[in-house]
C-alpha cells in the first residue's frame, strides 16, 4: 500500500478546514497526503460496486481475509496488528487473495510481558478475518457424546473501512485516507460463525463469514453509509451529506449482502423459507446458506405481509412451541401516533396475520418483549424518540434521536392473545432494560410475572460505544445491572381499570393541558416533570402524572450483574429455577470494577443466589447459549431436569491474543471442553442460535 508522508500536513489540515461543505469529509478528520495513487476506489469514484457481481463473487470466494484495513488509531499488540496485516488490500487496493492459506490451527503465539500484563478486553473491538472453508479445531477435554448440534453466532465483523478520495494540495491533486469507523458495539457489520459439534467423535469444525461484503465495498466508494430506514445505525454518524436522505427511497438494498443483519441469528422461521436468518432492528430478514453462511436473499417483514407495516421490527422475536408460532412486531410511525403491529406466523400459515396493533403510543427504543401462554407484555423504558420522532424517521442514529427521561415511567402493555388487543396498563418507576429473561402466569391468582435484566438507566448504551470500548486506559466501570421480576397482579381488575381509562392515553388527537406531560415523554420533549436530585421517582410515578389511574408494577430482584440471559428451552413461558448469563468479576489486583463482562455465571432466581460462576484471566465470553442434553422447546418441563445440559460460548483470549469456543457444564459450569480457533472473534451482544443434527 501507498506509504504517508508528512511533509504537507500541515497544507492538508488547512485544505481540510477551507473544504467544510464538503459532504465527504472524513468522519476521523486524518487526512494525510500519500506519494501513490494506486489505490483502489480513487478511479472509482461515484461507481456503484453493487452491480459489478462478478467482482464480487470472486470476493466472496477468496480466502478469509478481511478486505480492509483495521483502524490506525489503535495501539494493539504486535500479535493482533500482525493479524491485522495480513487482511489488508494489496498495493494495487485489491484483496490481498494471493497468501498462502489460513493457519488457523497454527499455534498461538507466546505474549510479551508487556502485553500479558494487559488485560483489557480492547483487543476485541478490532476487524475480524473470516474464514470461509470448513476447518477442524483442536479440542482440549471431551465433548459429551450427545452433542452432534450445529451452533450458529453472529456478532461485529467490521468496524473499520478504510478509504481514498482526491484533494487538492498547493494545486495539484493528492490521494488522501481516511476511515470510516461504525461507532457502537451494535453497529459493526457482521461475522456469523458456525461450528459444528460431534460428541461421538470429540470434534469441532469451524467456518466464517463476512456477510456485508457488498456493503463494505460501497462505503469505501462513498467514504461513509446514509441508511434509507430507521433504526440502521445505532450510534454511528453517516459520514453523509443530508441530501442524501432525499435521494434514497428504497426501504431495502437489491442484494443480499447488502443490509447489516446483525442482532440475532435463528436456524428457522416458521411460515418463511430457508434454514438460516440473520435480523436486525430495521425490519429485515437475511436468509443464509447454512453450509457455507453466503447472503441468499434479504426481506422485510411488509413483504412477507403487508399488514406487518413498518421500518423497525424487534430482533428478538418469540418461538412458541404449543402453537408453532413465531411472534414478533414491527413499529410503524406515522405522523399522529406510533403503531407497534404485533404478529404471528406458523408453517401452516405462511403469510401470517396481526394479533394485535398497540396505538397511541411512544416512540420506544424496544429491543426484546415478552410472551406467555396467553400474553404479550410490551415494555417502553422510557429512552423515547424526541424532536417529534422526526430525526428518527430521517434515519438518524437512535443515539442521535432518542433521549432517556428519567421522571417518567416504565410503561407494560398487556396485549391478549385470544381477544387480539391491549387489555390492561401497568406503570413502574424510570429503568432502562436491553433484553427480557422469561415471563410466565400464575393462573391460581390471575397474575403475570415478567423477568426483565435492567439498569438504573441508559448509561449502558453510550458505555458499548466504540470510543469507550477502544480506551484500554478507561477507568470507567460497566454500569451495574438487576435482575426484575416485575409482579403484573390482579389482571382482571387492572383490564377493568383500563377499560374505563383508555380514553386518557392520548394521542394526536386528544391532547389536553392535563396531559401535556404525556405528550412530552410519548414524543420526545422537554420534561415538564424532569426529575431532581434527591427527589422520589415513585412518589413521582404514583402522584404527578397523567398515568396515575394505571396501577403499579412492583418488583423484586433476583440478582446482580447479569447479561444476554439465557435458561433451558423447555422453561421458556414456564415458571423456573435457573438463569444463565454473562457476568462480572473482578480479578485479584484489579483496581475497581471491570468494564466488560468478564465471567459465565448461573442464577438460581428462586432463592435469589449466584450458585456457579465461570471466569478464567484474561476472558471475555460472548452470550452462552443453553443446549439440553435432550429434548428442547416443547417438551414437558416437569419432566425434564432444568439444568442438565451445557453451555457454549465464544470466548476472547487477551492474553493468548486469540478466541476458542467453550463447552460448560450447564450443572456446574465446569469446563467440559475448549477447542482454540486460532484467530481473534470480536466481542458479540448478538444472539445465537443451535439445531440439533440427527
Amino acid at each position: 500500500m501507498a506509504t504517508t508522508t508528512n511533509d504537507h500536513t500541515t497544507d492538508v489540515e488547512k485544505f481540510t478546514q477551507k473544504s467544510e461543505d464538503d459532504s465527504y469529509s472524513t468522519q476521523d478528520n486524518n487526512l494525510n497526503k500519500v506519494e501513490d495513487t494506486d489505490i483502489s476506489g480513487d478511479d472509482n469514484d461515484g461507481a456503484d460496486s453493487q452491480d459489478n457481481d462478478n467482482d464480487k463473487d470472486a470476493l466472496t470466494q477468496a480466502s478469509h481475509d478481511h478486505p480492509l484495513q483495521d483502524s490506525p488509531s489503535l495501539n494493539f499488540s504486535p500479535d493482533i496488528q500482525d493479524q491485522s496485516d495480513r487482511s489488508l488490500l494489496d498495493a494495487h487496493g485489491s484483496p490481498n487473495i494471493s497468501r498462502s492459506p489460513s493457519v488457523i490451527n497454527s499455534p498461538v503465539s507466546t505474549p510479551t510481558e508487556q502485553e500479558a500484563m494487559d488485560l483489557s478486553h480492547v483487543k476485541g473491538m478490532v476487524n475480524a478475518s473470516d474464514h470461509t472453508e470448513t476447518v477442524m479445531l483442536s479440542i482440549t477435554g471431551q465433548l459429551p457424546e450427545w452433542l452432534i448440534t450445529e451452533h450458529y453466532t453472529v456478532g461485529p465483523g467490521t468496524y473499520d473501512i478504510k478509504y481514498t478520495r482526491k484533494i487538492e494540495v498547493d494545486g495539484y491533486l493528492q490521494s488522501a485516507t481516511g476511515t470510516f469507523t461504525f461507532g457502537h458495539l451494535f453497529d459493526g457489520l457482521p461475522l456469523v460463525n458456525r461450528f459444528d459439534f460431534n460428541g461421538q467423535q470429540n470434534t469441532i469444525s469451524y467456518r466464517s463469514r463476512l456477510t456485508s461484503r457488498r456493503m463494505i465495498e460501497k462505503i469505501r466508494d462513498h467514504h461513509g453509509y446514509a441508511p434509507c430506514h430507521p433504526a440502521g445505525l445505532f450510534n454511528t454518524h453517516a459520514n453523509q451529506t443530508v441530501l442524501i436522505k432525499f435521494m434514497k427511497a428504497a426501504p431495502k438494498p437489491s442484494k443480499p449482502d447488502g443490509e447489516p443483519c446483525g442482532a440475532r441469528i435463528l436456524t428457522s422461521i416458521p411460515g418463511v423459507d430457508g434454514r438460516l436468518f440473520c435480523q436486525n432492528m430495521a425490519n429485515h430478514i437475511q436468509e443464509l446458506d447454512a453450509f457455507d453462511l453466503k447472503p441468499s436473499r434479504l426481506i422485510t417483514w411488509d413483504e412477507v405481509n403487508p399488514a406487518f407495516r413498518g421500518y423497525s421490527s424487534c430482533p428478538n422475536g418469540h418461538y412458541d412451541p404449543a402453537t408453532g408460532e413465531y411472534i414478533n412486531f414491527t413499529m410503524e410511525i406515522g405522523y399522529r401516533t406510533t403503531r407497534y403491529h404485533f404478529f404471528s406466523t406458523t408453517e401452516q400459515n405462511t403469510r401470517g396475520s396481526v394479533i394485535a396493533t398497540v396505538d397511541n403510543t411512544p416512540t420506544g427504543y424496544v429491543n426484546s418483549f415478552a410472551v406467555t401462554k396467553n400474553y404479550i407484555i410490551l415494555v417502553i423504558f422510557p429512552m423515547l424518540a424526541h424532536s417529534s420522532a422526526v430525526k428518527f424517521a430521517w434515519n438518524e442514529s437512535i443515539m442521535d434521536s432518542f433521549s432517556y427521561y428519567p421522571a417518567e415511567p416504565t410503561l407494560f402493555y398487556v396485549i391478549s392473545r385470544e381477544k387480539g388487543q391491549v387489555i390492561a396498563n401497568y406503570r413502574a418507576p424510570s429503568c432502562f432494560g436491553l433484553n427480557h429473561a422469561n415471563a410466565f402466569e400464575d393462573d391460581e391468582n390471575g397474575q403475570l410475572f415478567v423477568d426483565i435484566v435492567t439498569y438504573k438507566d441508559d448509561t449502558i448504551t453510550t458505555h458499548l460505544t466504540t470510543d469507550r470500548l477502544r480506551d484500554s486506559t478507561s477507568t470507567s466501570p460497566l454500569p451495574a445491572s438487576d435482575v426484575r421480576r416485575y409482579l403484573l397482579h390482579n389482571l382482571g381488575a387492572a383490564e377493568t381499570t383500563y377499560t374505563s381509562n383508555q380514553s386518557y392515553v392520548p394521542s394526536m388527537n386528544s391532547i389536553t393541558s392535563s396531559m401535556a406531560s404525556l405528550w412530552s415523554y410519548a414524543r420526545g420533549g422537554s420534561n415538564t416533570t424532569t426529575a431532581t436530585a434527591g427527589s422520589d421517582i415513585e412518589l413521582s410515578t404514583d402522584e404527578n402524572g397523567w398515568y396515575n389511574w394505571m396501577p403499579l408494577a412492583t418488583y423484586t430482584t433476583l440478582g446482580q450483574d447479569l447479561e444476554l440471559p439465557t435458561l433451558h428451552p423447555s422453561y421458556k413461558m414456564k415458571k423456573y429455577t435457573y438463569l444463565y448469563g454473562l457476568g462480572v468479576k473482578t480479578d485479584s489486583g484489579e483496581q475497581g470494577r471491570t468494564n466488560y463482562w468478564n465471567s459465565i455465571v448461573k442464577l438460581n432466581v428462586s432463592t435469589r443466589t449466584q450458585v456457579a460462576q465461570w471466569h478464567d484471566l484474561g476472558c471475555y465470553p460472548s452470550e452462552a447459549i443453553f443446549i439440553p442434553r435432550d429434548g428442547g422447546a416443547g417438551d414437558d418441563a416437569t419432566d425434564i431436569k432444568e439444568d442438565d445440559g451445557v453451555l457454549v460460548s465464544v470466548v476472547l483470549d487477551v492474553i493468548r491474543h486469540t478466541s476458542f469456543v467453550l463447552v460448560l457444564n450447564a450443572g456446574t459450569l465446569e469446563e467440559v471442553a475448549r477447542a482454540d480457533v486460532g484467530m481473534v472473534i470480536p466481542l458479540s451482544f448478538g444472539r445465537g442460535s443451535f439445531k440439533r443434527r440427527q
